[in-house]
């Protein structure tokens, strides 16, 4: 699903019981979406942005190792993009950009091979290439590092479930005690 669908599934599942919590990148859109959740009543808790030691990350794709995202994405695209100039990109090509986050420095490599016929860059078809790897158990490729800023990731997923559950119950001894 794309961003516009993220509004009304969090409430769709919310209204049907789940305890549903938001993952957002850091863009201006996202930080709308959140206005709009808390406006819908949801907690400032459940709604999650990419972070990195307290620095806001523009994508989950940055949790990644540059080395690691760029090994998935020159795997993808160097078979599909064989017969229009493609070349292994290196993190060299990536920080030459000076763009915030991975995925803009790659659509901007694109863009600027638009004429070559490169189309637009594809984050869902490097995800693929990842996901397929993960799940066949071949993705040796994924650094001890990456590894360990997505299980920051989780860390910070695990510790707004708590808080939000700890808001729950305060919510719910309040209520208990107005009422008596």
């Amino acid at each position: 699903h794309n961003k516009n669908s993220v509004l009304p599934l969090s409430i769709f599942y919310r209204n049907h019981g789940y305890n549903t919590f938001v993952l957002l990148d850091n863009t201006v859109e996202s930080k709308e979406i959140s206005a709009q959740l808390i406006a819908n009543e949801f907690s400032k808790v459940q709604t999650i942005f990419f972070e990195e030691k307290s620095k806001p990350l523009q994508s989950i794709e940055d949790y990644m190792v540059m080395e690691d995202y760029l090994y998935a994405v020159n795997q993808t695209y160097a078979v599909k993009l064989r017969k229009e100039g493609y070349v292994n990109l290196t993190e060299k090509d990536i920080l030459a950009r000076q763009k915030d986050g991975i995925l803009d420095n790659l659509e901007s490599i694109w863009e600027e091979h638009k004429d070559d016929g490169w189309d637009e860059f594809d984050s869902e078809e490097v995800a693929r290439y990842i996901c397929e790897k993960i799940a066949i158990e071949e993705a040796d490729f994924l650094s001890d590092k990456t590894k360990d800023r997505f299980r920051s990731l989780y860390r910070l997923i695990a510790e707004r479930i708590r808080q939000q559950q700890n808001l729950m119950a305060s919510e719910a001894s309040n209520k208990k005690k107005m009422s008596v």
